[in-house]
């Protein structure tokens, strides 16, 4: 058998492996030449994101706290980015005042090989918006709030690969995926050398 018929072989049987190992995963993408992947659905995305919020962080320095709660997934195909509404929340610690009010942002996503997880990068914040917040201090949280929601957002892990799945991809000397934006979920395609 020639190296290329082997190579060949070890891919099918590795696609065959992976598809016997999860139901959930199709066989090939589509053109893929059956390079194994499958479909994260929205929903199961925004599952996973909601469990890692509320989260609260300090502003200006320390006067107040900024908390970010109930993610509300979108997926941006055309772009290749997710879209996530959040609920803020903004208390000030003084004077104990609450003020509430949303965050608009999207981000790309990267995947890390060793840790076998999706993660968000190059976040970008598009609205931010607090009800009846003074204006002197609407000028402040505009200024650094929307860097604080980037920086706790950035390499947040969005999903993480099944331990097996991630094994048995780095056993067939697989070293990287494609992730593709769908309307209908997030694509992951796993293969040798990467998926482009």
């Amino acid at each position: 058998m020639t190296t290329l018929n082997r190579r060949h072989c070890h891919q099918l049987l590795g696609a065959a492996a992976l598809g016997a190992l999860f139901p959930g995963l199709t066989a090939c993408a589509a053109g893929g030449g059956g390079v194994p992947g499958y479909t994260v659905s929205q929903q199961r995305l925004n599952e996973l994101v909601a469990r890692s919020f509320p989260v609260t962080r300090p502003l200006v320095g320390g006067l107040a706290d900024l908390t970010l709660s109930s993610p509300r997934l979108g997926l941006l195909p055309a772009s290749n980015r997710i879209a996530t509404a959040f609920d803020l929340g903004l208390a000030e610690r003084i004077a104990g005042t609450r003020y509430s009010g949303g965050i608009d942002l999207d981000y790309g996503l990267r995947f890390d090989m060793q840790e076998g997880a999706v993660r968000m990068a190059d976040v970008r914040v598009n609205r931010l918006a607090i009800d009846q917040l003074p204006r002197a201090q609407q000028q402040l949280v505009s200024r650094y709030a929307p860097g604080i929601a980037e920086q706790l957002l950035q390499n947040m892990v969005l999903y993480r690969l099944p331990a097996e799945q991630m094994a048995l991809a780095r056993n067939l000397g697989w070293t990287g995926a494609a992730l593709r934006v769908l309307p209908e979920g997030l694509r992951i395609d796993m293969g040798p050398g990467g998926v482009r």
